[in-house]
């Protein structure tokens, strides 16, 4: 059975001192990050060596960008928006050997958990936040003091605070605090 959430239901407390990595830079990642960091959050890019295109697009856009693996180990929550083909490899070699203990993990697209392509570890939380729109459509509505709809599932509940942390992230990617 699905469940309305609105933005009054987000205890955004839960993100304060909390470290949000988004982990890719493309469509849905700059918005992410943008709009988490636009509602006061603290975010850090991780992307892979070499990264010639993400990298100048992140570093003009103000932000501190690392390698996957150096933001992971400094996240409390990893927001995963790399494409999924490439998401199980990158996982094994520079997110899963990262992850904090109690951290959250979190994807917009549910493929590589739903067919085991990802498979965490119990000591963290796993999310999904999935808008309804492309990222350049999330970014532009949420400038314009909108928020876009999106899809939430808790996979595994860790802390015993997933859903509550997964909805206060939600608000933050995709809606203005006002």
């Amino acid at each position: 059975m699905a469940t309305m959430y609105y933005d009054k239901d987000a205890d955004l407390s839960l993100l304060d001192g909390k470290t949000i990595a988004v982990i890719g830079y493309g469509s849905q990642g700059h918005a992410h990050a943008q709009n988490a960091r636009d509602n006061g959050c603290t975010v850090i890019i991780g992307l892979h060596e070499g990264s010639s295109r993400s990298k100048p697009k992140a570093e003009a856009d103000g932000f501190a960008v690392y390698s996957v693996a150096e933001a992971t180990a400094k996240a409390d929550i990893v927001m995963v928006l790399i494409h999924d083909t490439i998401q199980g490899a990158v996982y094994a070699e520079s997110i899963g050997p990262n992850l904090k203990p109690g951290a959250m993990l979190m994807f917009a697209h549910g493929f590589n958990i739903h067919f085991g392509q990802i498979v965490p570890p119990a000591s963290v939380d796993v999310a999904m936040v999935a808008p309804k729109a492309p990222g350049h459509r999330v970014r532009e509505v949420f400038t314009e003091g909108g928020g876009t709809p999106g899809l939430l599932a808790v996979e595994q509940d860790a802390t015993g605070h997933a859903h509550a942390l997964a909805l206060a992230v939600a608000l933050v990617l995709t809606g203005p605090i006002v």
